[in-house]
């Protein structure tokens, strides 16, 4: 009789997924796949108790009769999913009706990749054009999930505290 849970799990295969190569840099996958060949081998950000600081400027706050504030998980590389997000369900416009204002905001951390200077500059001219961006100071992966929902509640209270409730 074998014993599975003696056994160490099995090493992830690299493999076509999204027209990516899992192994890929690149890959949408590839944080999750390292944390599942080795937990310890992802960064995390120690959790704080304090304040996160914002490394782009804020997008604009929620108005006082704010209807829908959509917050979208993202991670500094994924630029193409975040224009398709803007241009299909995520078209603020498209559900935005007179006195029923809808805001998107995308939050994500510090890229983490050997081209984080070009993946800043890319985010900073994203936010020029769009101003939907909430970058907080952590190392964005898949790890620090929970600092980038916290981080998201903070950008709410800072800036839309006078929204409307139902």
């Amino acid at each position: 009789m074998t014993h599975y849970w003696r056994q160490a799990p099995p090493r992830l295969r690299p493999r076509r997924l999204f027209g990516f190569l899992s192994s890929d840099k690149e890959s949408p996958l590839s944080d999750l796949e390292a944390f599942y060949n080795d937990p310890s081998s992802v960064d995390q950000q120690s959790p704080t108790s304090g304040r996160m600081e914002y490394l782009l400027p804020t997008p604009a706050p929620c108005q006082p009769d704010q209807f829908l504030i959509i917050y979208v998980h993202t991670a500094p590389a994924h630029h193409i999913r975040r224009q398709a997000i803007r241009s299909t369900w995520g078209n603020a416009t498209r559900w935005t009706s007179r006195g029923t204002p809808v805001t998107l905001r995308f939050v994500l951390g510090r890229p983490v990749a050997n081209d984080d200077d070009h993946q800043q500059r890319a985010l900073v001219d994203e936010q020029a054009k769009h101003g939907d961006l909430v970058q907080l100071d952590f190392v964005d992966s898949y790890r620090n999930m929970t600092v980038k929902a916290a981080g998201a509640l903070q950008w709410l209270m800072e800036f839309c505290r006078s929204a409307r409730s139902a």
